[in-house]
């Protein structure tokens, strides 16, 4: 049988955003893929599609709204910002004549003028997730009319018609592309995900806690409502109750979080800061477990970190959250909006420590079996330079 021949790409990625940044676009994910791809020997051109200045004004100009939400949400679904988006996106292409093959992030624009060259999408959400999740009162799809839903369901369905492939974050939204658009299976691929450290991060092992540490619960999430923060509040005070020195590290939200004895707010901790980098592994090492009991999430990238740093995580059995999480095994998953369960799920691992130790290596083993950026960009990789050959 003849040995296979490994194809380099010439790719041009274009993103909503400075995909060279780890701050930059799609939280990070956007600088995670284009290094694993350039580490695997291709060559990767990076594009930012967005608008700036005037150009950024006048597009959102005609979209206002007095609710500001609403206002974000038009100007980053509605056709016109996308059509100049796609026209940067051309000017991109034309700027890169060499590149084989685009990838993109999202589907907020279409790659104009691209000729034969193939385009493929990388999603971590779409509008119909987006609108299956608007009864949590958490999705973005809650600030658009009905109206203005089936408009954007249309101009995604364009984007994804022509798209030679779909890389997704999940299984979950896999088969929302399948069932919600009518997507060839063939044409979708779960590529997955991993944390949004660098590549060449390697986290430190676990070592004991010294006697009498207190135990000691993280969460990260900037979006404290979404992602469940208030449940944990009144489930952390019932733990308190039993465990009266139990810590809370909160890590994300940007404006101070309801005081709690025992909490202490971290803020927003950027990774390419050194300062605030170091702060979040330490409250990595610190804890003993990962806590994120989210209402609305189509993925949820901070579990993987979590589970890096060999912590048993604390989840809620909805989205593609069980897909990382695995109820007994790296952790528990609850019901959104449980405190009772997650009250009892919290002591039941700060009390047995055994039992916490082994859901963290396990989720450890899992998160490097299957949730690495080298895996993820492996399998995007694949898919592309089939494409290329059809």
């Amino acid at each position: 049988m003849p040995a296979l021949t490994f194809v380099y790409m010439r790719i041009l990625f274009l993103a909503e955003g400075n995909p060279e940044s780890s701050e930059g676009s799609f939280s990070g994910i956007s600088k995670s893929l284009v290094d694993g791809l350039r580490s695997a020997g291709h060559t990767v051109a990076t594009g930012d599609v967005d608008l700036h200045g005037t150009g950024r004004i006048l597009a959102a100009l005609p979209l206002f709204s007095p609710r500001r939400q609403r206002w974000s949400v038009r100007y980053h679904s509605h056709a016109w910002p996308a059509r100049l988006r796609g026209r940067n996106a051309a000017r991109h292409i034309e700027a890169h004549p060499e590149t084989e093959v685009i990838l993109q992030t999202g589907a907020t624009f279409a790659p104009l003028g691209r000729g034969h060259r193939p385009y493929h999408l990388y999603c971590d959400s779409n509008i119909k997730m987006a609108e299956r999740g608007a009864g949590t009162g958490f999705s973005w799809a809650t600030q658009l009319t009905p109206g203005e839903l089936s408009a954007v369901v249309e101009r995604e369905r364009q984007v994804y018609l022509g798209a030679a492939g779909i890389f997704t974050i999940s299984e979950y939204l896999r088969q929302s592309f399948i069932s919600d658009f009518g997507m060839n299976p063939a044409k979708v691929v779960t590529a997955g995900a991993g944390p949004n450290f660098a590549s060449s991060f390697v986290p430190p092992e676990r070592v004991p806690k010294p006697a009498g540490a207190p135990p000691t619960i993280l969460f990260v999430g900037v979006q404290f409502e979404r992602k469940g923060g208030d449940v944990l509040l009144r489930a952390f005070e019932k733990v308190r109750e039993r465990l009266p020195g139990t810590r809370l590290l909160v890590v994300g939200p940007k404006e101070p979080v309801p005081e709690a004895p025992g909490l202490e707010w971290l803020g927003f901790l950027r990774k390419d800061d050194p300062g605030d980098r170091d702060r979040l592994l330490d409250a990595y090492r610190e804890a003993d477990l990962f806590c994120l009991p989210t209402r609305y999430e189509p993925f949820g990238i901070a579990y993987l970190e979590a589970m890096l740093f060999g912590l048993p995580c604390i989840g809620t059995n909805v989205w593609a959250v069980p897909e990382m999480v695995h109820d007994g095994v790296t952790g528990f998953l609850i019901p959104p909006d449980d405190a009772e369960a997650l009250a009892d799920r919290l002591l039941t691992l700060l009390q047995d420590r055994a039992l916490a130790e082994r859901f963290g290596r396990a989720g450890k083993a899992l998160a490097a079996e299957r949730f690495t950026w080298k895996a993820a960009t492996e399998r995007i990789a694949n898919y592309m330079t089939g494409s290329l050959a059809r």
